[in-house]
């Protein structure tokens, strides 16, 4: 409701427009209201995930295994290969200066654009699920009608 109220009081979309972040990866749920501007310092962002062939090494992983999917992915194309080691090494770089990405840039991106294409009728939302299948976390966005919300 706090995000219905400061979403309605606003008269033109900016980056500082309300979102909420509900984190349910734990037993102990928070919802945050922020600015869609900020979502990315509470919810860590990888650039690395961006590459297809890192996205193709999580699925990989997800569905058989990690040491499977290294293997798929070095021991086929060698330009693809190449690719997925360059793009694996942004990805441990990343790790090693403590940004563990939830989502990637383009998720990013793609829910700051929704949030604009839903103002000034509905607040968009990303919720942080626990993971399933072999998945540290799931992500799922939306947007919710403020009208009952301020009722």
């Amino acid at each position: 409701m706090e995000a219905a109220i400061k979403l309605n009081a606003v008269s033109a979309w900016d980056f500082s427009c309300p979102c909420v972040v509900l984190d349910g990866r734990t037993d102990d749920i928070k919802a945050v209201v922020i600015g869609v501007g900020s979502i990315g310092n509470l919810v860590p962002t990888s650039a690395a995930i961006d590459s297809p062939e890192v996205k193709e090494w999580l699925r990989i992983a997800t569905e058989k295994s990690p040491e499977v999917a290294f293997t798929e992915m070095l021991n086929g194309d060698e330009d693809r290969a190449k690719r997925f080691n360059e793009a694996y090494e942004r990805l441990i770089e990343e790790r090693q200066t403590g940004i563990k990405g939830l989502w990637s840039t383009d998720d990013l991106s793609s829910f700051v654009s929704r949030s604009q294409a839903a103002f000034p009728k509905a607040i968009s939302a990303v919720a942080l699920l626990p993971g399933q299948k072999g998945q540290s976390h799931s992500i799922f966005t939306f947007e919710s009608d403020i009208t009952s919300l301020l009722t």
